[in-house]
């Protein structure tokens, strides 16, 4: 696998797990707050900013390995699959993807209780992320419709189909969320594989630990139009999804795995 992490510039808006969140901020000023880190000059020249400082300091620590991001449409609206393995994942996507690439992320992640704190919310705040707290299925639906909005405004919209972070590493059955986003907006879906960020920030760990790992954008899938009755394609879409992120997944295992020998 090649370091081919290009830079190119169709930045774009915020999401993390997918099921377990509950918005903090209603979806119309979520809304705004991430079309205004894609148009506003200041919120440009932070996010670049700190993705560049984020960016420089993750391939100097890990030297992760990035392929595909030539699989990541340049323009248009854009959901970003990926198997959920760290806290940090949304990090390293963040950094090291070709465009901007919105999360959700947890609360805590924005409490300014010490300078490592600090970064990383400064970091999640410039990508447009907005701090989200675990809720019930309705504030989840509702978080759901800011990552519609954002898919509507051309933006990409980062998700965990899992719903919550890998514990073992393996890959669990996928919710039907990414797929529904996908047929209602007519989102391109980039599923990717993450391996070794569980080794870069164990559970409970509280540095990054000078490991490497690897981020795989993979092939596109198009979005369908809509069937009816939706269920059906919903779960087929998901079932799509998730069958590329573990086909990545173990293709980077075993390339990893190789080199080791």
């Amino acid at each position: 696998m090649s370091h081919d992490t290009d830079d190119t510039t169709g930045e774009q808006r915020p999401v993390g797990s997918e099921m377990e969140v509950a918005p903090k901020t209603s979806p119309s000023k979520a809304r705004r707050r991430v079309l205004t880190g894609g148009l506003d000059d200041e919120s440009s020249l932070r996010y670049r900013a700190m993705r560049s400082v984020f960016r420089g300091s993750i391939k100097t620590a890990h030297r992760p390995t990035v392929t595909g991001v030539t699989n990541v449409p340049k323009t248009g609206p854009v959901i970003i699959a990926s198997n959920h393995r760290s806290f940090a994942d949304s990090i390293y996507l963040s950094a090291l993807a070709p465009r901007r690439v919105s999360f959700m992320a947890k609360a805590e992640y924005f409490e300014r209780r010490n300078p490592i704190n600090m970064m990383v919310g400064g970091f999640m705040t410039a990508v447009g992320a907005f701090p989200v707290e675990r809720g019930s299925a309705a504030a989840a639906v509702k978080a759901l419709e800011v990552g519609e909005e954002i898919l509507r405004a051309g933006g990409v919209f980062g998700i965990y189909p899992e719903g919550t972070r890998s514990r073992d590493g393996k890959i669990g059955a996928g919710k039907t969320g990414a797929a529904e986003l996908a047929i209602r907006t007519g989102a391109t879906i980039v599923p990717v594989g993450l391996v070794g960020t569980e080794d870069v920030m164990p559970v409970d760990a509280k540095a990054p630990q000078p490991k490497t790992f690897s981020i795989t954008f993979g092939k596109a899938i198009p979005a369908p139009p809509r069937a009816n009755p939706a269920g059906p394609q919903r779960r087929e879409l998901t079932e799509q999804i998730m069958s590329a992120i573990r086909a990545l997944v173990a293709e980077a295992e075993a390339e990893r795995a190789a080199r080791r020998r």
